[in-house]
């Protein structure tokens, strides 16, 4: 744990959004959700490892951030309500969206619908990791 894992953390993030931006781009709207939602989930984590809280081998990591994390006096004030936000409401939506991402053959998703999820979430995740790269930095 330390600061030189979650920036290596931040740098994963950062890929997944790439990743997210390309997959709309190619019109592969699943990757695309799916990429998001692991550039939140990654990006969260970081902050976890820059604060030594062990991450769990988990998606869903809402209660952690916010018990150890948001609680925490080390956590720059300045980011706590925007990482709360985050925490309760974007990683929520992304998670649900991820199992429709991954598992299009399974749930007959209409792609247009997929597009859509894929565009809304795009930006939040986006600033996601900009503002989690912001906390680390400030560790």
């Amino acid at each position: 744990m330390g600061i030189e894992i979650s920036r290596e953390a931040i740098k994963t993030a950062e890929s997944w959004i790439k990743t997210a931006e390309t997959m709309l781009d190619k019109k592969v709207y699943n990757t695309a959700l799916y990429s998001e939602e692991m550039a939140v989930e990654i990006a969260l984590k970081a902050v976890m490892l820059a604060m030594e809280i062990e991450p769990p081998k988990v998606h869903n990591i809402t209660e952690i951030v916010e018990t150890n994390v948001l609680n925490s006096d080390r956590f720059p004030r300045k980011y706590k309500e925007e990482t709360r936000e985050m925490t309760r409401s974007l990683l929520p939506e992304l998670l649900r969206s991820r199992q429709i991402s991954g598992y299009t053959f399974n749930y007959n998703i209409n792609q247009k619908d997929l597009e859509k999820l894929a565009i809304k979430y795009l930006e939040a995740a986006q600033t996601a990791v900009k503002t989690c790269k912001k906390v680390v930095d400030c560790l």
